[in-house]
C-alpha cells in the first residue's frame, strides 16, 4: 500500500470522526421540521413558529414541544421535529419528555401537602423520620425538611451526585444507606448549594411517612387533581404513552442515546409529563392552586414554594430558591423558573406572575448550545421582554464537550500511530542486536538518570493520580471512583466516553512501554 493511500485512509478516518463525513448516524439535517398544534386552541403565533425552527435548524434538535399559558387559557401548545431519530415520528403535544429538575417542583409541592396533613413539619430534623439516616458528621443531625428543600443542608452538591442512582430491592433504602459515608461542607442552614441528592432524600421520606412508594403518592396525590393523565414516574407506562427519545452528540452527530432511570433519582429528575400536561401545571402555579375544576391545591403551597428562603450570586446575580422552585428579578420582572438537564433531555420552565404569563420547553436531545435559551425567548416574543438564558450545569454543554471528544480522538490516532512506531522502533534494535534485556551479558549496565527518570516517572505520575483519585472520591464521598466511572459511561455521549477512556488507556501504555524499556532494556555495550 503506497503513503498516499495510507494518507487517504487516515484522513478519511479522522473526517468521519470529527463529523465532517457521516458515520451511520441518523442526523436531521436541514430537512423541513413538522409541528403539530394542541386542538382547541385559535391563538396563532407564527413568530414563535418562525424561531423555534430556526433554533431548531441551528444545533440539529430532533425534535421538542411548547406550550405557554396566560391566566387561565392555554394559547399555544406544539409539538415540533421528530420524537426519535429512529423512528421519526412527530412531536405532538402529548408526546413524553423527561423533565430532569423540573421534577423537583412536584417533589416538593408532595412535601408541602404531607405537611398539611398533618403527618411532617419542615422545621424538624430528618432525622425524626428517619433514623436511618446518619452521614458521617454530627452536624447531620441538625439537617431538617425545609433545608432539604431550599438545598441549605449542607450536604455536598456535584461530587455527591453518583450516590442518588442506586441499585438494589429498595433503592430509597440503599441511598439512605450510603450517606452514611458522606460528610457535610458547610453547616446546615448556612448558605445554598444546590444538590439533587436533598431532592432524592425528600423522596425517600415521602415514602416513609406516606406508607406509599413515591411514584403512587405523587400520582394521587398531584397528577390525578390537576387532570396530568399523560404525566408519570413509570418508565414502561411512559412508554406506553408515547414516550420521546432521547438524544446526544457523538462526533458530532445527534444519535438516540437511551439511559437508565433509578428509582432513587426520580424525585429530583425522573418526572415524565407531556406540553399538555405541563399546560395545567403552569396553570395551577398561576392561580394559587386552582383548576377549571376549582381549587385542588392549597394556594397558600404554592406562594410557599414561589418563595425565596434563601438568597445566593450566580453570574453576579443576585437569586433566591423557594421550594423546587428559583426566583429572580430581571430588570424589575419576577421570574420564577427552574430549568433541567439529564444526559440526553433537557427542560424548561419559566412563570412570570405580574404578566400571568407561564412557557414549558421540552427538548429531546442534549446535544445543543441553545436549548435552554428557547423558553425565554419564547417569553420574549410574546410579551417584549428581554429575559436571559437560564444557568445550566457544566456537563451540560454535551456539545462543546463533544467537540473536545472529537479534537481528542485526533490526538488518540496520533498518540497510537507514534507507540507503533516507537515498538518497531525497538524491535528493529533487538532485530539489529543493538538493544537487549537487562540480565544479557552484552547488554550496558548503565542508564544516565536523566533517562531512568524520563521513563520511570510517567507510569509513576499516572499510578499516584488514579491511587490519590481513589481515596480521595472514596473518603470525601463515599463512593468508588471506578464505579463512577463505569456510571460515567451509562449516562455520557458516547464519544466522549470513547475519547477519554482510549487517551488513558493509551497514555498508561506509553507510560508502561517508556518504564519497560527504561528498567528491562539497555542498549549494548559498544553503544552505551
Amino acid at each position: 500500500m503506497t503513503k498516499g493511500r495510507i494518507g487517504s485512509i487516515l484522513l478519511l478516518i479522522i473526517l468521519c470522526f470529527s463529523g465532517l463525513l457521516p458515520i451511520g448516524c441518523n442526523n436531521t439535517g436541514e430537512s423541513e421540521i413538522t409541528s403539530v398544534s394542541s386542538p382547541g386552541i385559535s391563538a396563532s403565533y407564527p413568530e414563535i413558529d418562525d424561531y423555534i425552527h430556526q433554533q431548531m435548524l441551528v444545533d440539529n434538535i430532533p425534535g421538542l414541544a411548547v406550550v405557554v399559558v396566560q391566566g387561565d387559557e392555554v394559547v399555544y401548545c406544539k409539538g415540533f421535529g421528530i420524537a426519535s431519530t429512529n423512528t421519526n415520528q412527530p412531536v405532538t403535544p402529548q408526546t413524553i419528555f423527561d423533565l430532569a429538575s423540573v421534577s423537583k417542583s412536584f417533589t416538593a409541592l408532595g412535601v408541602l401537602l404531607l405537611r398539611d396533613d398533618g403527618l411532617i413539619e419542615l422545621d424538624d430534623p430528618i432525622q425524626q423520620y428517619m433514623p436511618d439516616f446518619k452521614p458521617n458528621d454530627s452536624l447531620a443531625s441538625h439537617i431538617t425538611v425545609r433545608q432539604l428543600l431550599n438545598h441549605t443542608s449542607g450536604l455536598p452538591g456535584a461530587f455527591s451526585a453518583p450516590l442518588i442512582f442506586q441499585q438494589g430491592d429498595d433503592e430509597m433504602a440503599e441511598l439512605v444507606t450510603a450517606l452514611g459515608r458522606v460528610r457535610l461542607n458547610r453547616e446546615p442552614g448556612s448558605s445554598f448549594e444546590y444538590a439533587d441528592i436533598n431532592y432524592c432524600l425528600l423522596g425517600a421520606l415521602i415514602e416513609r411517612v406516606s406508607g406509599k412508594t413515591f411514584e403512587d403518592y405523587i400520582y394521587k396525590n398531584i397528577f390525578v387533581p390537576l387532570g396530568m393523565p399523560n404525566t408519570t414516574l413509570y418508565p414502561d407506562e411512559a412508554a406506553v404513552l408515547d414516550r420521546a427519545e432521547g438524544h446526544q452528540p457523538m462526533y458530532g452527530q445527534v444519535v438516540t442515546r437511551h439511559i437508565p432511570i433509578y428509582r432513587s433519582a426520580l424525585p429530583a429528575g425522573w418526572v415524565m409529563s407531556c406540553a399538555e400536561d405541563m399546560g395545567q401545571w403552569l396553570m395551577v402555579q398561576l392561580n394559587g392552586g386552582r383548576t377549571a375544576g376549582g381549587q385542588v391545591i392549597p394556594a397558600a403551597d404554592i406562594e410557599e414554594a414561589h418563595s425565596s428562603t434563601i438568597m445566593f450570586e450566580e453570574k453576579g446575580e443576585d437569586m433566591g430558591y423557594g421550594m423546587g422552585w428559583l426566583i429572580s428579578s430581571i430588570d424589575g420582572v419576577l421570574v420564577i423558573w427552574h430549568g433541567g438537564d439529564t444526559p440526553n433531555f433537557t427542560a424548561d420552565m419559566i412563570l412570570l406572575p405580574d404578566y400571568e404569563t407561564g412557557v414549558v420547553v421540552l427538548v429531546n436531545s442534549q446535544a445543543s448550545a441553545t436549548g435552554h435559551s428557547i423558553a425565554p425567548g419564547v417569553a420574549n416574543l410574546i410579551l417584549g421582554l428581554q429575559i436571559e438564558p437560564m444557568g445550566v450545569p457544566w456537563w451540560a454543554h454535551w456539545k462543546a464537550i463533544d467537540t473536545l471528544a472529537t479534537i481528542a480522538l485526533v490526538f488518540i490516532i496520533v498518540l497510537v500511530l507514534a507507540l507503533m512506531l516507537y515498538i518497531w522502533y525497538i524491535w528493529r534494535q533487538f532485530r539489529a542486536k543493538k538493544r537487549y534485556f537487562i540480565g544479557s551479558s552484552i547488554a550496558g549496565t548503565r542508564l544516565p538518570a536523566w533517562q531512568l527518570v524520563f521513563c520511570v516517572v510517567p507510569l509513576g505520575l499516572i499510578s499516584m493520580f488514579v491511587l490519590a483519585g481513589y481515596l480521595v472520591v472514596k473518603t470525601l464521598y463515599g463512593y468508588n471512583l471506578f464505579e463512577m466511572l463505569l456510571l460515567f459511561r451509562l449516562g455520557s455521549p458516547p464519544g466522549v466516553y470513547i475519547s477519554g477512556v482510549s487517551l488513558l488507556i493509551i497514555l498508561f501504555l506509553w507510560a508502561l512501554l517508556l518504564a519497560f524499556t527504561g528498567l528491562f532494556t539497555r542498549r549494548s555495550k559498544e553503544l552505551a
